[in-house]
């Protein structure tokens, strides 16, 4: 059996710049790996079988795991088949790269099971006709993404840092939150490169002055409980920022903060929202902190 870490990102900066000719949005982006993860397991077996600890989501071609499955198809040797198991822990459409943190994972777990010896740059070119998120977690850890989310450069990886995770019982799914760009022609402008100076001096106090994401002026309008938790979270003194298209807030705490009780402090807050406590992390599948 192999097992791989499919962990989570948040995004410290994400600027959409414009739409493509294809109907792919480009943006500029600064993509961080979180340790809270899902678990996939890989066993050979005599077919092919996808399962899920979470029974609402599809295991068919609906799941970005599935797809990559048949991704590796055409590098196998014989007729091998597998069985993959998600132990799902990352929330469903919630700007965290569920999906695409298992198909990275899924892509590292076959390459390992089936004695590919493709590299992560093969593997993160073979993601990227699956999904824009795929590419990064191949690698994790802290980068520099442009064009769909697949141009990376690698910056010099963030300390463990505590992030706060407020998830509202809420799906938005990314091309919908995409949509409301398209009606839109009074996009501000977000400095991105003010983020990844930050992250290149290690400077926390800077990069919480700089975290931006256009789709906090898109997605959270669109839903009271977004206002509502946002307001929250700013009223508590933190510099609270979308992950992704939503509808996941984070924060990341200050050493102050290190050791409040937070899934306590805000699980009555925030109603009926869940709450994690995780940390940034390598996110690559090989270390991330607990």
């Amino acid at each position: 059996m192999i097992e791989e870490t499919g962990c989570g990102k948040i995004n410290l900066a994400l600027a959409i710049t414009g739409r493509r000719p294809d109907g792919y949005h480009e943006i500029d982006t600064v993509f961080q790996s979180i340790a809270l993860h899902d678990t996939i397991r890989l066993t050979e077996a005599e077919r092919f079988t996808l399962t899920c600890s979470d029974k609402t989501l599809p295991c068919n071609e609906e799941n970005l795991a599935y797809l990559a499955y048949q991704a590796l198809l055409p590098y196998r040797s014989g007729d091998r088949g597998v069985h993959i198991h998600i132990e799902k822990r990352l929330p469903v459409a919630a700007g965290l790269a569920g999906g695409s943190a298992d198909c990275a994972a899924v892509l590292r777990g076959l390459n390992r099971l089936w004695e590919l010896g493709l590299s992560s740059d093969a593997l993160a070119r073979i993601g990227t006709g699956l999904g824009a998120d795929v590419p990064f977690c191949v690698y994790g850890g802290t980068m520099h993404g442009r064009g769909i989310g697949e141009r990376l450069e690698a910056l010099p990886p963030l300390p463990p840092w505590q992030v706060l995770l407020v998830h509202p019982r809420l799906e938005v799914h990314t091309n919908q939150a995409y949509a409301l760009y398209d009606k839109r022609d009074d996009i501000r402008e977000i400095s991105v490169e003010a983020v990844v100076a930050a992250v290149r001096q290690r400077n926390f106090r800077n990069l919480l002055a700089a975290i931006n994401n256009t789709f906090e002026d898109l997605v959270v309008p669109q839903h009271a409980v977004l206002i509502e938790l946002k307001r929250i979270l700013k009223a508590a003194g933190f510099a609270a920022l979308l992950s992704g298209s939503g509808p996941t807030f984070f924060a990341l705490l200050s050493p102050e903060h290190q050791h409040e009780n937070m899934q306590e402090r805000f699980g009555t807050l925030c109603g009926d929202a869940d709450i994690f406590l995780t940390t940034l992390a390598k996110g690559d599948g090989t270390s991330y902190e607990e």
